[in-house]
């Protein structure tokens, strides 16, 4: 009789554990997404400052051509005064960063209210994305003003082409990282979107 009773004490347990476990994958799987509201809504402001700082950058490569042109070409003072144009672009992009920052700390706080596990994952990744976006704009300033003070150098004969052209290379380099990034940021965001259905 104590035989036959731990016999039954073990398939219920295994039963009760095997519907735990079931109720458990459709929770997880079946069940609705949900994203807090506040997570929404600073996820909106940051893609709208995102797109203005790439704006900038992508204005500013244009610009590193024509510094590097005239450069190349001797005029020193015209290349001068567009690097200080862009140093006052670098400053708004710098205020952008700030209150991309602002939001990202919001979506950083809402992300754990996200469920599934997935989306809130994604979520997470998103915003590590901008964060290093952030990163790369930090690094690109530190490369404007390197460049500011290398064409004033070689404006007063000190210096070469080829350590401007190098500089100006690695701006490319970094503004273009800030436009992947924002793309694999905004990828992020769509997967988020397909996981809870919005």
């Amino acid at each position: 009789m104590r035989l036959k009773l731990n016999r039954n004490l073990k398939t219920a347990f295994w039963i009760v554990l095997g519907m735990g476990l079931l109720y458990l994958a459709g929770y997880l799987l079946i069940s609705p997404g949900f994203v807090p509201p506040q997570f929404n809504e600073a996820r909106n402001k940051s893609g709208l400052i995102a797109k203005e700082i790439v704006a900038l950058t992508e204005e500013s490569i244009k610009n590193l051509d024509v510094i590097s042109l005239n450069e190349r070409e001797n005029n020193i003072l015209k290349a001068l005064n567009l690097v200080r144009e862009e140093l006052e672009r670098a400053k708004n992009s710098r205020a952008k960063a700030v209150e991309l920052t602002e939001q990202l700390d919001i979506m950083a706080r809402g992300a754990s209210g996200i469920t599934p596990a997935k989306a809130r994952n994604l979520a997470i990744e998103a915003v590590a994305k901008e964060l290093s976006l952030i990163s790369h704009m930090i690094v690109y300033n530190d490369i404007l003003n390197g460049l500011l003070k290398t064409l004033e150098l070689k404006f007063k004969g000190i210096g070469d082409s080829q350590e401007v052209q190098n500089i100006i290379k690695n701006m490319n380099n970094e503004a273009r990282e800030i436009n992947n990034l924002n793309e694999s940021f905004n990828q992020k965001i769509q997967e988020l979107d397909k996981v809870v259905g919005q």
